[in-house]
C-alpha cells in the first residue's frame, strides 16, 4: 500500500512539473522540454525596463509612506520587496530593500544591534 501511495505522489509530481511554464512545448525539439528564452539586444523578448536605482529612503521611511511588504527572501528574510498602490493611474510602485546587520552584514540580523537598510526602486 505504501508503494502504491508513493507511486501516486511521484506521478502527481511529475505531471505538475511537466505542466509548468518552464516545461512548455519546444518547437526545436517537437516535444515537451525546457524552453530557452529568445534573447535580443535588449535582453529577453519579454523584458520590461527596470530602474534598479538606489533611493535615499530607508525601509522604515517607506513603511511610514504606506508601502507594504509584498514578499521576502534570504536566509533571514533580509531581502524585502515592497509595493505601494498609487491608484488607477499608476497602480503600483515597487521597491527592493535589503537589511544589513552589524559589521557590514557579517553578523546575523538576529544578533545585530544596529540594522540598516538599503533600498532600490524597481519602477
Amino acid at each position: 500500500m505504501t508503494r502504491y501511495i508513493s507511486s501516486l505522489a511521484l506521478a502527481a509530481g511529475l505531471t505538475a512539473a511537466a505542466l509548468s511554464p518552464a516545461f512548455a512545448l519546444d518547437p526545436a525539439l517537437g516535444s515537451m522540454g525546457p524552453v530557452t528564452p529568445n534573447l535580443s539586444g535588449k535582453g529577453h523578448t519579454a523584458s520590461v525596463a527596470t530602474a534598479f536605482e538606489v533611493i535615499p529612503d530607508s525601509l522604515q521611511d517607506l513603511l511610514n509612506k504606506n508601502y507594504l511588504i509584498h514578499s521576502s527572501a534570504g536566509e533571514e528574510g533580509n531581502i524585502l520587496i515592497l509595493q505601494k498602490d498609487n491608484g488607477p493611474a499608476r497602480p503600483y510602485t515597487w521597491v527592493r530593500c535589503e537589511l544589513i546587520g552589524d559589521h557590514n552584514g557579517n553578523t546575523r540580523l538576529t544578533f545585530s544591534q544596529h540594522v540598516t537598510s538599503t533600498c532600490w526602486k524597481l519602477n
